[in-house]
């Protein structure tokens, strides 16, 4: 019996063998390479600044393996664009075996060299592939700009940016005590990741409503085109006053505006007006004892609070202060804070408290509104501490969403409706043609900001409406 055995494990073991035998390399030339992409493209590229990594998959969708002779970048080591094909990082890849009914992959970056031309330039390559005797390529595509580079740069004289080309900050730019940097209409500020403007002078920024002044990241894919925390913000000092903003986008920065510890008392720090900040990792606008006069802006968006407000006088007229944050984490603040003091940490690491009034609080023909049954938080207290220092605010003739609204002088005619903005977790502001917000406003405080953000009359109606945008009937 058991000699009947082996010869039958004998077969077993031969059939096996032969199962894991793979097919031979075939040569057949009908066999070809399918793309999931037959074009990469890429968005505007800033010179020397790495882009993304794109990526695209080759398949060998027949059921025998092929060999792919080679793999070619056409413009080799001279181009824009480097790749890595299956873990290799070469121009010129040979000899890789495609199993069959397999993929891989195939990444693609670019760099753009400085080229000091203002206009951009196309950049144009291929990726060539060779598979027994058949030629396929993937073709490469990308807009590369020359910018203007600042990288840990300080600004000893005044400086006009203009709109000729972009600006490209690393670390920071410092513009020094004293000095005036000025931005003309449609300048483009790019920032790189934790970049800051910070700013011991002023600045005065000149946008107009058809070219606005626009400060971003330097992320331009559509993936980072609402992605917050993407650089740093704007830091006005304590020693910096007499700043204005004026037809501006401040997008996808950690916090829009800084302004702190404490602003210098005898001047106005900063008027902006016809403005965006939005899509803030942090805040809006985070201001302790400053000066602040705004009409006609968005504030939207932020993790923490859209203003913080701390001690100082501000004054808002025709503002949507809106804060839908939630996409990424949950918030944990409302659209606007007023307090009476801030915290600050000593260099033994104690937490102290500074006192600093608010002498003035003012929110007319505005909307305050977003995901939180709360937007509005006063805070005059410390837990165990009531603060003395001046807590003064008015909200007149606006929306809030608060679920107590108060009844004494501090809240006249303000009511706790929902504003209909168009799609608010899309961004969309604008209001929907049964907002209560339309024709609400008083025209007193509308005269001082006649055009709205899409430089629309809101004084050629039966009356002007709340917020930053007029309704128009053809936006439906």
């Amino acid at each position: 019996m058991k000699r009947a055995l082996i010869p039958i494990f004998i077969v077993i073991a031969g059939v096996w063998l032969a199962s894991c035998q793979k097919d031979p390399i075939s040569t057949n030339p009908s066999f070809k390479l399918s793309f999931s992409t037959d074009t990469v493209l890429f968005d505007t590229v800033f010179t020397t600044i790495g882009s993304a990594t794109r990526s695209f998959k080759v398949f060998n969708r027949n059921g025998s393996d092929i060999n792919i002779s080679s793999v070619k970048l056409v413009g080799g080591n001279s181009s824009a664009y480097r790749i890595n094909v299956d873990g290799q990082s070469t121009p010129l890849a040979r000899d890789i075996l495609l199993r069959g009914k397999d993929s891989l992959f195939v990444f693609v970056e670019v760099t753009v060299d400085p080229t000091n031309d203002d206009a951009p330039l196309l950049i144009a390559d291929s990726i060539v592939f060779e598979t027994n005797g058949n030629i396929q390529d993937v073709k490469l595509i990308s807009w590369g700009q020359d910018v203007h580079l600042f990288n840990t740069d300080t600004l000893f004289a005044s400086t006009t940016f203009t709109a000729d080309k972009p600006y490209l900050i690393y670390n920071y730019l410092w513009v020094y005590p004293g000095v005036e940097l000025t931005i003309e209409p449609g300048a483009r500020l790019h920032f790189h990741n934790q970049a800051w403007l910070y700013v011991d002078g002023k600045i005065t920024v000149n946008g107009h409503p058809e070219n606005p002044v626009i400060f971003e990241g330097d992320r331009l894919e559509a993936f980072y085109r609402d992605k917050p925390g993407q650089w740093g913000g704007i830091w006005l000092t304590p020693s910096s006053h007499s700043n204005t903003i004026n037809w501006a986008v401040i997008a996808n920065a950690i916090a829009g505006i800084n302004i702190y510890p404490y602003a210098n008392t005898e001047f106005q720090t900063l008027t902006i007006d016809n403005s965006v900040i939005k899509n803030m990792s942090y805040v809006a606008i985070d201001a302790r004892g400053a000066s602040i006069e705004s009409g006609n802006c968005l504030f939207s968006n932020a993790k923490e609070i859209c203003l913080s407000l701390a001690g100082g006088s501000y004054s808002f007229s025709h503002c949507t202060i809106a804060n839908y944050w939630g996409q990424y984490v949950s918030r944990t603040g409302p659209a606007v804070l007023l307090a009476n003091y801030y915290l600050y940490q000593t260099e033994s690491g104690d937490i102290e408290i500074a006192e600093y009034g608010l002498e003035k609080a003012s929110f007319t023909n505005s909307i305050i509104y977003g995901s939180r049954s709360n937007e509005v938080e006063l805070v005059d207290s410390y837990p165990g501490q009531q603060i003395n220092a001046p807590f003064i605010y008015h909200f007149e003739n606006s929306l809030i969403r608060l679920e107590n609204i108060p009844e004494n002088i501090s809240f006249v005619n303000v009511f706790n409706d929902n504003p209909l903005f168009i799609d608010p977790y899309k961004q969309k502001f604008k209001l929907e043609s049964k907002s209560p917000a339309i024709d609400a406003g008083l025209m007193e405080f509308a005269l001082m900001y006649p055009f709205d953000l899409n430089n629309v009359s809101r004084i050629s109606d039966s009356g002007p409406d709340m917020g930053a945008y007029e309704w128009v009937e053809e936006e439906e």
